[in-house]
């Protein structure tokens, strides 16, 4: 079943009274009914998969959701919606050792690649775009011959715009959409990366990080932050967190604390109604 409108109380009253065997959502709908008192009284027993997209967690958000829902059963799935939507997964077992990645192998009838920006495939500890190609992928986009252009390469490979690393033993991370991708100073910095750490603070629920431009720098990093339920923040508690956990540069300049994120109806934080939060000046909201 269709939940029309996502809501955490009803989605737990939902997988209970109607006994859910299988869940796929975004991670904010796992971790926002974490936040309500009454997540511990309801028996989510009757789920035997609880597969989520649209972004990868973090270690410490994997292992806190195993232990919430009391489930060894998390799948990490990623793909498009251009590709059918296949692409990779994360099975359960690979949970918590390789958590934050999307997995290593491509699911049966798609092709991946890792691809430098010299078009060539990128070596294992290197970063670069995911492109793929599916049997069950898009001819282009409905009467928009310049966007199906621009979105493939060598006629059938699928440019997805997400940064990967391809790790030491073949495992993918994302580190960053290249539209999100902060230039300050010239140096490169993968809002992903910051969002980790900033994820990790034990007064934060959800956050995104972004860049604005700047006259000096090209660009700035910014954070937009949503505290947990009786949680106070300020800006210099964030700042001091981050100190010796990322590097001078990547530490976020302008920080904004929020009751919540803008986001599209699958769960992803739409960054450009952020953007447009922020007027100009080092401010804190």
């Amino acid at each position: 079943m269709l939940i029309r409108e996502y809501n955490p109380l009803a989605f737990l009253e939902t997988v209970q009274r109607e006994r859910i065997t299988f869940y796929f959502g975004a991670p904010v709908s796992y971790t926002a009914p974490l936040q309500l008192d009454v997540f511990d009284t309801f028996d989510l027993s009757s789920v035997r998969a609880w597969l989520y997209g649209g972004g990868p967690i973090s270690a410490d958000l994997a292992k806190r959701l195993a232990t919430s829902y009391r489930s060894d059963r998390f799948y990490q799935v990623y793909g498009m919606t251009e590709t059918g939507p296949v692409g990779t997964a994360l099975y359960p077992k690979e949970q918590e050792l390789r958590a934050g990645s999307i997995g290593r192998n491509a699911m049966p009838g798609v092709d991946l690649r890792v691809v430098r920006a010299d078009g060539s495939d990128a070596l294992r500890g290197e970063t670069g775009e995911i492109w793929m190609r599916s049997d069950s992928m898009m001819s282009g986009y409905l009467n928009d011959e310049d966007a199906t252009n621009a979105a493939f390469e060598n006629g059938n490979w699928y440019r997805t715009g997400d940064v990967a690393r391809l790790g030491d033993d073949g495992y993918l991370f994302i580190v960053d959409r290249l539209k999100d991708m902060i230039i300050t100073g010239g140096e490169n910095v993968y809002s992903k990366e910051i969002e980790d750490v900033l994820s990790g603070h034990p007064a934060v629920s959800e956050v995104a990080v972004y860049g604005i431009p700047h006259g000096d720098w090209g660009e700035t990093v910014v954070a937009a932050i949503v505290p947990k339920i009786r949680h106070v923040l300020n800006a210099d508690d964030v700042r001091e967190y981050l100190v010796g956990r990322l590097a001078k540069f990547k530490i976020p300049r302008q920080i904004h604390f929020l009751e919540r994120l803008p986001r599209t109806p699958m769960g992803k934080v739409q960054k450009y109604l952020l953007r447009q939060l922020v007027t100009g000046g080092d401010r804190e909201r």
